[in-house]
């Protein structure tokens, strides 16, 4: 049975212990849920490194825009830092960074029949608030895309 494809959740009180352990606060966040078949891989450092470590063509081209969008109002570029691991257990990895204008983690949990990346952004300023409006509208559809690529990979139902 091959998987379903991504859905998205919306769920501001949903919290891994890692994402609780981080301290982070929720002024915005995102779920979005990929099934998988028992024939996936169960480690979710792996699950994480397809994700944020080996992107697609198309996530190097949105990145590379945004990075020149960005930059125009002083912003950092985004690097492998910006995806680093901060924490990890058996079932869960969390990466993130911390900027001037928000600070953000993404928790990427594998569980028994699905993979799941939550992320969680803690604004500090106006900057960080006009920054999320266009990343609010994109986001899951990103998030959704990156889900269903790295299922490709390691679903090999």
């Amino acid at each position: 049975m091959a998987p379903r494809p991504a859905r998205a959740y919306s769920a501001p009180a949903w919290r891994t212990a890692l994402l609780r352990a981080s301290a982070i606060r929720g002024d915005w966040t995102s779920r979005q849920r990929q099934p998988v078949t028992a024939h996936a891989s169960t480690d979710p450092a792996v699950w994480t490194t397809v994700l944020f470590h080996e992107p697609s063509a198309t996530m190097t081209a949105v990145l590379a825009v945004r990075d020149r969008l960005v930059a125009l109002v002083g912003l950092r570029p985004s690097s492998r830092d910006s995806f680093r691991v901060l924490a990890r257990t058996g079932d869960e990895v969390l990466v993130g960074s911390d900027d001037r204008h928000l600070d953000f983690r993404a928790s990427v949990r594998r569980t028994r029949h699905t993979v799941d990346v939550v992320t969680y952004v803690e604004v500090h300023n106006l900057l960080g608030r006009l920054y999320l409006v266009p990343v609010r509208m994109a986001h899951a559809a990103i998030v959704r895309g990156m889900l269903r690529r790295a299922a490709k990979r390691l679903d090999p139902v």
